[in-house]
């Protein structure tokens, strides 16, 4: 059986630090130990860096250690202009509000990537049926594959 393409979102390598919720903390980092085990493949892209690099600089380091450490592949940047019209048609379609084209950006991303799933803690404007449906969509008027929106609880291999 093939490998599963996973495209993580800054979501999953902020709450990978954060402790406030002791959950999705250990399931952030068990997501990240399995892609580093080679259970899965996954990346990351330039919108993530981005974001890492708004971030207090002590934070920013940490994060870039969590990327380094899981073996993350960077989604190359030959994707942006693609990338970036995708989100605009979602963003269009009102599938994600225009103010937040980085959430657009990173679903555009992993569709393009070929991931199978964009793994993310986004509930508001990524992780829900409805935008899955609604990216489909769109997806399926450009001739692009479906992408699976999850959160991490639902592409973690369980121990057993």
């Amino acid at each position: 059986m093939r490998k599963l393409r996973l495209y993580l979102d800054s979501s999953i390598f902020g709450w990978s630090l954060n402790h406030s919720e002791p959950a999705r903390f250990a399931e952030a980092n068990l997501l990240l130990q399995q892609i580093a085990d080679g259970r899965f493949i996954g990346a990351y892209s330039w919108v993530s860096e981005q974001e890492i690099q708004a971030a207090p600089e002590h934070i920013a380091r940490k994060l870039r250690r969590k990327l380094e450490q899981a073996g993350l592949k960077r989604v190359s940047l030959r994707l942006k202009n693609q990338a970036e019209n995708l989100a605009e048609a979602y963003c269009l379609k009102k599938i994600v509000p225009s103010r937040f084209r980085a959430d657009a950006l990173h679903i555009a991303i992993a569709t393009l990537w070929k991931a199978d799933a964009l793994v993310s803690y986004n509930f508001e404007h990524i992780v829900s049926l409805e935008t899955m449906v609604a990216v489909s969509e769109v997806n399926r008027s450009f001739h692009l594959n479906k992408i699976f929106l999850c959160q991490p609880q639902e592409v973690i291999i369980s121990a057993s």
